[in-house]
């Protein structure tokens, strides 16, 4: 049914984007394997929504770039890296020009993973590596057992904001604010 998730054959995004969804997993594409991590509980479905929202107006009040959610975002080539972001924004720039014609776009300006008990720090700390190697402007690990969001930026900066602190959007969002009170509090 699926190619295997290790072994000698590699896989490409064009067979990946082909393959069927499972009911019980999550599949991303990592150096042409496949990865399943299981599907995320309501909290990580919680603090997605509440993040999605703020983003979402954040955009329209700008008119600028789009938020998605759970999408995959080809991040190397040959061998193939899709991964899945729980939330994304792209700056119009960054935009395909055939926009929903296209099945995976490139790299997003932000990229944002929320944490699930299942997730390793080795595994997270390869995601934001990977996401920062592949152009992402910003990665957010929001992690709600903290509660706290690490921030990582391209060019090394890496900051940690605690419960009672404030996320910024640095330059990637200029004038983007929320507090963590906010989004944790559930």
């Amino acid at each position: 049914m699926y190619p295997p998730a290790s072994g000698d054959r590699l896989i490409s995004t064009a067979e990946f984007q082909k393959l069927p969804e499972e009911d019980a997993y999550r599949i991303e594409l990592v150096r042409g394997r496949l990865v399943r991590e299981p599907r995320p509980a309501s909290l990580h479905g919680a603090i997605s929504a509440r993040l999605v929202t703020r983003l979402q107006e954040y955009v329209e009040t700008r008119g600028r770039g789009v938020v998605l959610v759970g999408v995959g975002v080809v991040l190397a080539r040959d061998p193939d890296t899709v991964r899945g972001p729980d939330v994304a924004y792209f700056a119009p720039e960054r935009i395909p020009e055939a926009r929903w014609g296209t099945v995976f776009w490139g790299p997003p300006d932000l990229a944002i993973e929320i944490l699930s008990p299942s997730n390793r720090a080795a595994e997270m700390g390869e995601k934001v590596a990977e996401y920062l190697e592949a152009g992402v402007r910003g990665v957010w690990l929001v992690d709600p057992s903290g509660p706290s969001v690490t921030v990582s930026l391209a060019g090394g900066v890496v900051q940690s904001v605690g419960p009672d602190g404030i996320l910024d959007g640095d330059e990637v969002l200029p004038g983007f604010r929320m507090s963590l009170a906010a989004l944790f509090s559930l």
